[in-house]
């Protein structure tokens, strides 16, 4: 990747650190007080003074609602408006009780989220005339929850007296225009998308210039920063987003940009668990792990992180924690360092390699289906797996898992279960 270089950001003397705050952390006014109140309490740690950054999803069940009012209009456009219409007034009432008597703060963002929402609202009837629903429009609709999101926790840390920016990702992070349409699927392993990490240091330049002057040295406290995770645009300029459970991605992303000492994910459970708590009942969360296990246990169903967050981190060496908003005092998951012994770091703990326990956690992938080919005939013969998976490749089917007997008469895949009838038919 290429090195990011240091901007107006860099000039305190502590590092930044960057903490995350999904959905299920942002579901209400007074988990909004308790995140922002988190933010401020991480901001002064043992007496510090240390450069805090905030990105943040929408409110909890918010895309979802937004994704919904697009896919309503091909059909029922006055349903559609009025979804809307209670998607913006939701977010309007979650910021009124956060921040109560306070119009010279929450003014401007309730005027900002009505206009996002008549914005939205002009461009329902061209979905219902089309019938169909263009995945630029459903991106663009979707990512406007983290927009309000940033805004709303924006306010409530204005409102206790801290000096804070909030950042619009479309005006800073860039990706390329090759970026896939469409959001994807929750939890879905999508495509890393690379950011064009020099436009967007350039202009996290200028949007620091334009709100802080462009000054920052070690005698000033670092303000804070809100940043809306999800959204990006394209190096054309067309909002688009980094998918389902992208907004982890965009968390890494700027830690990296930021250089940050760490990055903390805020979720509503203890860190990485063994196994899933609510099938296991006995299983506990994990103190330490390598990288190379979280993107094994993400890859294979768990949800706690997703793979491509992590790579960022391991570009520059970040560690990131897991740790549950609703008991900031447990000390959850650190992930940092390398599995293979060819590829640790020396600046490694003995922890983050701790091979007393061979098998760290156990986890799933449900909805799967088996396909198996099998046959004597083709016993020794050269090519079979390679055919197999060319069929496969050329029906648009994902292999998620591969196993060949050692004898060679069978090969078995792993698909998504979605996809099974389809995997059948052109291995056919």
């Amino acid at each position: 990747a290429a090195p990011v270089n240091a901007g107006a950001w860099s000039k305190f003397d502590e590092k930044w650190e960057v903490h995350k705050f999904g959905g299920a952390s942002l579901r209400t006014a007074e988990l909004y007080k308790t995140c922002g109140e988190l933010l401020r309490s991480e901001a002064s740690r043992d007496g510090g003074s240390i450069p805090t950054c905030a990105v943040v999803s929408a409110a909890g069940g918010m895309t979802d609602d937004l994704v919904s009012v697009v896919r309503t209009s091909v059909q029922d456009q006055v349903a559609a408006e009025a979804k809307m219409q209670a998607a913006a007034q939701r977010q309007i009432d979650l910021l009124l009780e956060l921040v109560p008597g306070r119009p010279e703060l929450t003014g401007p963002v309730i005027s900002n989220i009505r206009k996002d929402s008549e914005g939205v609202t002009s461009m329902l009837t061209a979905v219902g005339l089309m019938r169909s629903v263009p995945p630029q429009m459903e991106e663009l609709v979707a990512g406007l929850g983290e927009v309000w999101s940033a805004q709303t926790l924006m306010c409530y840390l204005k409102a206790a007296g801290e000096k804070v920016g909030w950042i619009d990702a479309r005006d800073v992070l860039v990706v390329p225009d090759s970026a896939s349409g469409g959001l994807g699927e929750k939890g879905q392993a999508f495509e890393t998308i690379q950011p064009c990490w020099d436009t967007t240091t350039e202009k996290l330049d200028q949007w620091w210039e334009g709100t802080f002057g462009g000054k920052a040295d070690s005698s000033t406290r670092a303000p804070f920063l809100v940043i809306t995770g999800f959204i990006c645009s394209t190096t054309s300029g067309r909002p688009t987003t980094l998918k389902r459970s992208g907004s982890d991605y965009s968390a890494t992303i700027f830690a990296k940009l930021l250089d940050a000492s760490r990055v903390v994910f805020w979720k509503d459970v203890d860190g990485v668990y063994t196994a899933d708590p609510r099938r296991v009942p006995d299983a506990f969360s994990i103190k330490s792990m390598t990288f190379d296990e979280a993107m094994e246990l993400a890859y294979f169903g768990g949800q706690v992180l997703h793979p491509s967050a992590m790579v960022p981190c391991i570009e520059r060496r970040i560690p990131v924690l897991v740790r549950n908003v609703f008991r900031p005092w447990h000390p959850g998951t650190r992930v940092y360092g390398r599995g293979d012994e060819r590829l640790r770091w020396d600046d490694q703990e003995p922890e983050d390699t701790d091979n007393a326990v061979p098998v760290k956690a156990i986890t799933s992938i449900e909805k799967i289906a088996v396909v198996t080919l099998s046959g004597a005939s083709f016993l020794g013969t050269r090519g079979v797996a390679q055919r197999m998976m060319e069929a496969l490749a050329t029906c648009g089917v994902n292999v998620i898992l591969t196993s060949q007997g050692s004898s060679e008469h069978s090969i078995t895949v792993a698909v998504d279960e979605a996809q099974g009838d389809a995997a059948e038919e052109g291995v056919r």
